[in-house]
């Protein structure tokens, strides 16, 4: 397969005026050229045939990335816009592979984006980044989750940052590396690593790529989800990557390390998406924004609008434990004043209140012990109203949300719940259920 020659027509299904060459990547180069019908920009992708090794596998990934990218152009929003697919079978022995998007005008890749805004007179801040940038990317990519796509190679470089009403908005490209899958698996949870499947292909940029990708598992979901994490840790702490792994742990990335002023929910949130294993990441993009925007709300779970208690009260709790690290026997556990249970490391339930006037409110924590010390992130509040005889339960601060019978719980909203109900977390490392058997009032 050979260049196209600038200035020239090309017959597709469209005629295309070329204009110049923008980019040459591993399987194909892209060129700037105009729909001679409407002048409308477009970009061309020329598949290479020297990257792939014989005409087979050429169609193959061209009509991966082709049928991918029909499958996003469906956004609502700003997008890489599908036009056309085109094989020219001229010369069969040598066919020439085309796709045809959408041309992204005066844009730039979100790695020089932030170059130019940290050396900017008037930056823009951590908040207005999330905002502006990370909130549309959940958008964007929980849809594409929804259609079955994964990108896989979700990187700075693959991002672009155009102006939209004046402010940046990210475009994401190059879905050549991507996957497809049953999106009716989105929920369901990821197997272990060890037990994937070998695929024997290996995409991937440093410092961003998944664990499951260099050891050349399939992608999953998550798999974006892992790369989402690691741009978003590039972009709190002014440009850092990861280095390189050595162990799994290295893969789980920590901006607080590096910028200090990283807020709590924010450094939560990185942590979450780029663990080692996939089902301990979030699950969906609308999960990580989900996160975000309470990242952004900079609400504390409604302290000020807990129930008063009158009397003293205890209840008793069964925590369904079905991945810690030790076994809870018995399973059933009363609650008192000043009495905390542990599951390893984690602090999970705690029934001490931290004010007086705060009395019979306890606080239910999933991550809760850092460097030895506790660490105070509710994951639910609950409280208990003598004249109903109910406990409420209330979202906490974390940025896991909180389930009653598989359901999240709405927001600053106090929620009854009675014997048999259950409450869990949607995304843990411990994973614990906890299941209300009895309320017991003392007076």
């Amino acid at each position: 397969m050979t260049d196209i020659k600038i200035d020239s027509k090309l017959k597709l299904k469209n005629t295309y005026q070329i204009v110049e060459k923008i980019g040459d990547g591993g399987f194909g180069s892209v060129y700037k050229a105009v729909i001679h019908k409407t002048q409308k920009r477009v970009a061309i992708k020329l598949f290479k045939g020297a990257a792939f090794s014989s005409i087979a596998e050429a169609r193959m990934y061209w009509e991966r990335e082709r049928d991918i990218t029909k499958a996003v152009s469906g956004y609502p929003g700003p997008h890489m816009e599908f036009i056309e697919a085109y094989e020219d079978k001229t010369d069969r022995s040598n066919p020439k592979f085309f796709l045809v998007f959408s041309f992204i005008e005066k844009a730039t890749t979100l790695k020089t984006w932030f170059n130019d805004n940290l050396r900017s007179t008037q930056p823009l801040g951590v908040d207005d980044i999330v905002r502006k940038i990370f909130l549309p990317l959940c958008d964007f990519m929980f849809f594409a989750q929804k259609q079955g796509a994964i990108h896989r190679d979700f990187t700075f470089n693959n991002i672009m940052i155009i102006q939209k009403n004046g402010d940046p908005y990210p475009i994401v490209i190059d879905w050549g590396g991507g996957r497809l899958f049953d999106p009716k698996t989105l929920l369901d949870e990821p197997p272990l690593i060890e037990d994937m499947e070998g695929s024997g292909t290996v995409i991937i940029t440093p410092g961003f790529f998944a664990p499951e990708i260099i050891m050349q598992k399939p992608p999953l979901p998550q798999t974006d989800i892992y790369m989402f994490g690691a741009v978003l840790f590039y972009a709190l702490t002014n440009g850092y990557t990861r280095v390189k792994p050595t162990i799994n742990s290295d893969y789980i990335l920590h901006p607080q390390d590096y910028n200090m002023k990283i807020s709590d929910t924010l450094n939560d949130v990185v942590e979450k998406c780029t663990q080692y294993e996939p089902k301990d990441r979030f699950r969906t993009f609308k999960d990580i924004k989900h996160a975000l925007e309470q990242h952004l709300s900079g609400k504390t779970g409604g302290l000020n609008q807990l129930p008063s208690i009158e009397t003293g009260n205890m209840f008793v709790l069964r925590i369904i434990n079905n991945n810690a690290i030790i076994q809870l026997n018995p399973m059933e556990m009363i609650l008192e004043e000043n009495q905390n249970k542990r599951i390893g490391r984690e602090l999970i339930v705690e029934s001490a209140p931290w004010k007086q006037e705060y009395r019979g409110v306890f606080r239910g924590i999933t991550r809760c012990f850092k460097e030895g010390q506790d660490r105070n992130r509710e994951q639910f509040f609950l409280g208990y109203s003598r004249e109903r005889n109910l406990f409420y339960i209330h979202e906490g601060r974390n940025s896991n949300p909180t389930m009653l019978n598989g359901q999240e719980i709405p927001k600053d909203q106090w929620i009854p719940i009675q014997i048999n109900h259950q409450i869990s977390i949607k995304h843990t490392t411990v994973r614990g259920v906890f299941e209300l058997i009895s309320v017991l009032d003392l007076e």
